[in-house]
């Protein structure tokens, strides 16, 4: 029951998931119901993406630029875009300088627009969410934030910008979005922000059928929450998101039943969330089609996730992860399976799979979520970084010491049962 090559192969696949300027780039003129002006000079920087739709077309494009050399203090942002997408969204990348060649090798100029269709983070490496919309005349995810408080672009940073539209019209559809980015000067900055980007990456819907992925994440640290939004794909007919106080007690903060055009959730006051405190979130989903649907980066795939502003930042927190980077999140399942069974049907899954590996997850009971999540992020993490030495010499030597260093975490699991 205990093999990880496995686990640890399929889980590093799951990831996050021209330079700047206030001045407009060449495209179409802006549709009636999109117009959005630049930031006024020393005010922000705005980045714009245009491009055509052919008809019948579904597609994802991307576009890289990077940050003003002195950096972003950005306190408000103001997200407009013409009609038939499904989200514009603005990612910061590890990049200092533009890449010539993608993840997958392909050579090309990211200055301009191009095709990203099997997600942006196939192609290009991300490290987070700065500014966003799923809504082309509001509802972004930044907003305004507090006086004084920011979120923090280094200089010279890379960032992508990306967007989802799909033409079903008979004619060519030109499309324009802005991302406009306010600025506050660096003495103006008193806290730090963060955006929250938390990512469940176990998804799996049967043919014609139905499931929920639910995910939690404590944090170490007090933190305020501006605001939260949802964030999946077709097949999602309903979230909802509690805050999970130190006593164990949920209280709904945000729920609906929309995919696109998606509502934010706004706390005035600013929701307080405590050391210790978690934030538990999950999506539902309804499969039409005669396939598995699993977790991935395409529209063919689904997607759950929590996103927000929130203040001060905790690095760790934004992608629900330990101070040394390793997962911490708990997943909980909406089956009857155990923890021991759970992982009984991840070593039976055939290698690639993955609707079929996420539904051992998936179909686990709720009881033994934190169980099995507890043993699934020891081994996925080689026992925390304990078994690196080993896993860099064999397969064997990894599993050896990860069997052995994630043993308590494995006998919680065995002896978890849905009662």
């Amino acid at each position: 029951m205990r093999t990880t090559t496995s686990l640890i192969a399929l889980l590093g696949a799951v990831a996050l998931f021209g330079c700047s300027s206030s001045e407009p780039g060449p495209g179409p003129e802006t549709p009636e119901d999109q117009g959005l002006e630049p930031p006024a000079e020393g005010a922000g920087v705005q980045y714009r993406m245009v491009s055509t739709i052919e008809p019948g077309q579904e597609v994802e494009r991307c576009q890289l630029f990077v940050a003003p050399p002195e950096g972003l203090n950005i306190s408000r942002e103001v997200v407009r875009f013409s009609s038939g997408s499904h989200h514009v969204l603005l990612y910061a990348t590890p990049y200092t300088e533009i890449p010539t060649e993608t993840q997958r090798g392909v050579t090309l100029d990211a200055t301009q627009v191009h095709d990203c269709s099997d997600g942006p983070q196939a192609d290009w490496e991300v490290t987070g969410v700065v500014a966003g919309s799923q809504s082309p005349d509001g509802n972004s995810f930044l907003g305004e934030l507090p006086e004084g408080v920011a979120l923090k672009v280094a200089p010279g940073t890379v960032l992508l910008m990306n967007t989802h539209y799909l033409n079903a019209s008979s004619a060519p559809l030109e499309t324009d979005a802005r991302i406009n980015l306010y600025t506050i000067a660096d003495e103006e900055v008193k806290v730090e922000a963060g955006m929250l980007f938390h990512y469940n990456p176990f998804i799996s819907v049967p043919p014609r059928g139905e499931s929920s992925a639910r995910m939690r994440c404590t944090t170490d640290e007090d933190i305020s929450v501006v605001r939260i939004q949802s964030h999946m794909h077709r097949r999602g007919v309903g979230y909802v998101a509690h805050k999970v106080d130190l006593d164990g007690k949920m209280t709904e903060l945000y729920a609906h039943d929309k995919w696109e055009g998606v509502p934010s959730q706004e706390f005035s006051p600013f929701l307080e969330v405590k050391a210790g405190e978690a934030l538990d979130y999950r999506c539902d989903f309804k499969n039409t089609e005669d396939r598995d649907i699993a977790q991935g980066l395409t529209t063919k795939d689904e997607m759950c996730m929590l996103i927000g502003p929130y203040f001060p930042r905790s690095k760790a927190y934004e992608n629900c992860r330990t101070n040394e980077g390793f997962d911490a999140s708990t997943w909980f399942g909406s089956g009857k399976t155990t923890c021991a069974e759970a992982f009984s049907c991840i070593n039976s899954v055939t290698p690639g799979d993955d609707a079929a590996f996420y539904g051992c997850i998936v179909n686990t009971c709720e009881k033994v979520g934190p169980h099995f999540s507890e043993a699934l992020n020891c081994q996925t993490s080689g026992a925390y970084g304990a078994c690196d030495e080993d896993c860099g010499q064999s397969a064997e030597a990894c599993n050896t010491c990860i069997l052995a260093a994630c043993a308590p975490e494995m006998d919680a699991c065995e002896a978890a049962t849905c009662d």
